[in-house]
């Protein structure tokens, strides 16, 4: 009967979201540029809750994606941000906006993909389709949360349906999209790929499991 390897202090999912997620909630606080309507962007803040789910998996992301909607929450009252008190607005907004995020780590790795040597005796898979796809995935998930919270729960900022809708898309896809744009070129760094993989790697790994599946 083969034994189980003991885990080490660094060879533990828990921890490393806690840390991806201590940094996003860091990074929330400092804000790059804040719009007078309410949006903002940060210092990679999205990319690093991304990160909590392509290491540890859909199910850790997801509850921490949510648990961050509500620091998030949090974090936007506290700099002075306009907060909707409504509870649909806030449920979209936060809990629901974020909590997409996970939803990038269902995405299957490519079959070809470049390896990344450990030591003489360990590689590793290393890709970057799932990593940035699911990221945009995640934005792009947000964007739909917020264009219906807008469409749902604000006054109007044009007259008719179609004229406000786009004009809420425009509005909110402006800052999301330059930083996810940003953190597109960070994931397009040969070396933050391959860090970002090994981190994923010493997550999951155990002496005994060779496997990267994170699920």
């Amino acid at each position: 009967m083969k034994m189980k390897s003991k885990k080490g202090i660094w060879n533990n999912r828990i921890l490393w979201c806690a840390i991806l997620f201590a940094l996003a909630v860091l990074t929330s606080f400092i804000k790059v540029l804040v719009l007078p309507q309410g949006g903002c962007i940060t210092y990679f803040s999205l990319l690093l809750l991304w990160l909590i789910s392509f290491v540890a998996g859909p199910r850790y992301g997801l509850v921490f994606s949510v648990i961050f909607g509500f620091v998030r929450l949090g974090i936007t009252y506290l700099t002075g941000e306009y907060v909707n008190p409504g509870l649909g607005a806030i449920i979209l907004e936060y809990p629901l906006a974020h909590g997409v995020f996970c939803l990038g780590a269902f995405l299957k790795e490519p079959v070809r993909q470049d390896v990344l040597t450990i030591d003489e005796n360990e590689e590793i898979a290393v890709e970057s389709w799932k990593l940035k796809m699911g990221y945009l995935i995640g934005v792009l998930g947000m964007l739909v949360c917020y264009v219906i919270s807008a469409m749902c729960f604000y006054p109007p900022d044009r007259e008719g349906f179609w004229a406000n809708l786009f004009y809420s898309i425009g509005y909110d896809g402006s800052y999301l999209l330059v930083e996810a744009g940003f953190s597109f070129l960070i994931l397009c760094i040969p070396k933050v790929r391959e860090a970002i993989y090994y981190i994923k790697y010493v997550a999951n790994h155990t002496d005994d499991d060779d496997t990267l599946e994170c699920f």
